[in-house]
């Protein structure tokens, strides 16, 4: 049999290579990469470079690099995941270690959507197919003495060189993939022997928590997960008892539960309400956990969900404690350099300035008068009698330190390590036993204390020194207030319109379907508050407009021309349009977000501009029905959104 003239060249050239010409990742590259795909037949054109950026967790790329990604197409314009072939990454020719390299390029090349992935440092290769939906298979795990052996070459070529490769149809792998799954799952439900044997393999359920290490367990999934400790980042790893997916962990960072998990807590799987679902028929769905893609069957995706409901409802009960009890709610979180806080407000620097010197003259232990109760560190300012720490302030400043607008810097309360010690060593249940005036100081009551305490007599005591007018010095300070009552406090129907504002913002961006028993209080409370509002209200095309929109969207009828006399609907037709969708969400499991946006926004304006009529208990029903809506867009918009 004829040998083709191509792989003679490429086992010529593997056969006369020699490695210790390479002395850092760009030899790797250029000496190794480069010549090795041009045996394989690669035009150079159909390469790109891309640089590594560290991600969300800090663990891949830590020092950014060069990825070599290979393409079916030469047209750049054209170069994008559905031509994308090959992911390379090349590291140091010394470098034994490959395990970070092929996470990192594990992570990429399922972000590129390549077919394969390589990690090699000149004289290790490691190849890796990448497999949509089960975990990446080692097909090539070699180096350059084995490789110059005639086989090794040839079974070596004859995988990678362009043209087989890029004959290889994603879909239909995929599919194929999909399939032999789904032959699978068929044939296990066909043979009822069968099932019972396996079944004997699921876990045994069980719900087990020691302090913040929280395990549940159901027969075909277990999440072990390690819960957030005041503000800190948690993580979890999951399991699965199926034959076929046994003995793969998948393990989800901080981010990773924020971000994908959160969302849709106490739905079932088909609803639409858990972005990291996609029903694929009704006994199957497709699984996006982390960086892993899996397929899952009913039964599989059932227990997923109880076991992340379990999970994700601890996790988030314990960031919003701490927030409560911490009062950070009406403050921006800040993270910088290896700190993190919350901005309470904003002072000029020269008095920021005063503010230190001051805490440095009136160290705890230079004195025993009352305000003899500061501990110098670093820059912060520590407020402490040397036994408990009350609270830690940080000005803000940027790497390249210039200040805010004005020369103003923001002043932090941060979340010192030191000052959370009592919580991260502390009783699980009593933590909150430390916070107060003569503990922990919250984020509110810092501020108080700053602004009404402590700048004051910063001022007092530097006023000749400073030669500066006390007024002068008081107007520096930047502060920000939310100006609105609280919910419960409400009496006025215009001071619901801020709240419903920032549900709606939520819901404008929000992408999945909503459990409807979130929505049908909100509904029915809203529709009967703003019932009686006098006809005359203006925007009346406003409001039918969007009710209209919302009902095409539920009958998929065309949208209504834009011809529509608006002048023949009055606002009884808008509160007969409300009183459908209050019907309609009572008969259905869940609600498009967009719908929900079209009516928060009709809500909005007819309490912005209309003169309506209520009694104390719709107001009271309008209120009870705002609060769990608000409280979980203000926790998804602070902790989900930013992590997605």
């Amino acid at each position: 049999m004829t040998i083709p003239e191509s792989i003679k060249q490429f086992i010529t050239w593997i056969q006369g290579f020699d490695h210790r010409i390479l002395r850092n990742e760009d030899d790797v590259k250029e000496k190794f990469i480069f010549p090795m795909f041009h045996y394989l037949c690669y035009p150079d054109k159909c390469h790109s470079e891309y640089p590594l950026k560290i991600s969300k967790s800090g663990k891949y790329g830590i020092n950014p690099e060069i990825a070599q990604i290979y393409y079916t197409t030469d047209d750049i314009k054209q170069q994008n995941t559905d031509t994308s072939l090959i992911f390379i990454e090349a590291i140091k020719p010394h470098q034994t270690k490959l395990n970070d390299a092929i996470e990192q390029a594990k992570f990429y090349s399922n972000h590129f959507k390549t077919l394969f992935f390589i990690v090699t440092n000149g004289y290790q290769i490691k190849v890796f197919q990448q497999l949509r939906y089960h975990k990446e298979e080692s097909i090539f795990d070699t180096n350059i003495d084995a490789l110059r052996n005639y086989d090794i070459a040839s079974k070596f070529y004859n995988q990678l060189n362009f043209d087989s490769v890029k004959k290889i149809d994603k879909n239909t792998a995929s599919i194929l993939t999909y399939t032999k799954y789904n032959l699978t799952e068929r044939f296990i439900r066909r043979y009822p022997d069968l099932q019972d044997v396996l079944e004997k393999c699921d876990f045994e359920p069980s719900t087990t928590r020691e302090g913040y290490h929280l395990v549940i367990v159901k027969p075909k999934v277990a999440i072990a997960c390690n819960l957030p400790k005041a503000f800190g980042e948690g993580n979890c790893e999951i399991e699965f008892s199926s034959i076929i997916l046994r003995g793969l962990k998948i393990y989800l960072n901080h981010q990773d539960i924020l971000g994908q998990l959160m969302t849709g807590l106490h739905t079932q799987a088909d609803w639409g309400c858990r972005r990291f679902f996609k029903q694929l028929d009704k006994n199957t769905f497709e699984v996006y956990l982390g960086h892993t893609t899996l397929i899952l069957s009913e039964l599989e995706a059932v227990d997923l969900c109880l076991c992340i409901d379990g999970v994700c409802q601890e996790y988030k009960n314990l960031i919003i404690e701490f927030e409560n009890a911490l009062e950070t709610w009406n403050f921006e979180f800040v993270k910088f350099s290896e700190s993190r806080g919350f901005i309470l407000f904003s002072v000029r620097q020269e008095l920021w300035e005063l503010m230190q010197q001051f805490a440095n003259e009136f160290d705890y232990t230079k004195g025993k008068s009352e305000w003899h109760l500061f501990y110098r560190k670093d820059i912060s300012i520590r407020v402490s009698r040397g036994i408990r720490d009350h609270t830690f302030i940080l000005a803000k400043i940027d790497r390249s330190f210039d200040l805010l607008p004005n020369n103003q810097i923001n002043i932090i309360y941060q979340l010192n390590d030191v000052n959370l010690q009592s919580i991260e060593t502390g009783k699980f249940t009593l933590w909150q036993q430390d916070i107060g005036v003569q503990g922990i100081w919250t984020a509110r009551y810092t501020k108080q204390w700053l602004l009404e305490k402590y700048i004051p007599k910063v001022i007092n005591y530097y006023l000749a020194k400073a030669q500066l007018a006390e007024a002068e010095l008081l107007a520096k300070i930047t502060n920000y207030t939310m100006d609105r009552a609280l919910i419960k406090e409400i009496d006025n129907i215009r001071d619901l319109a801020p709240y419903l504002r920032d549900i709606q913002s939520w819901l404008h961006i929000y992408v999945e379907n909503i459990a409807a028993s979130l929505l049908k209080p909100y509904y029915q409370a809203y529709t009967n508050l703003v019932r009686n509002t006098d006809s005359s209200i203006t925007g009346i095309d406003y409001i039918i407009g969007n009710l209209h929109r919302v009902e095409w969207k539920n009958t998929q009828e065309e949208n209504p021309s834009n011809s529509t006399d608006w002048k023949n609907f009055t606002f009884k037709y808008a509160i007969n349009c409300l009183d459908q969708q209050v019907t309609r969400i009572n008969n259905c499991q869940y609600e498009n977000s967009f719908n929900a946006d079209l009516i928060t926004r009709t809500f909005i304006w007819i309490i912005e501009n209309g003169k309506i009529s209520f009694t104390q208990a719709k107001l009271n029903a309008a209120k009870q029905a705002l609060l769990p809506l608000w409280e979980q867009s203000r926790f998804e918009m602070r902790h989900v959104y930013p992590n997605r």
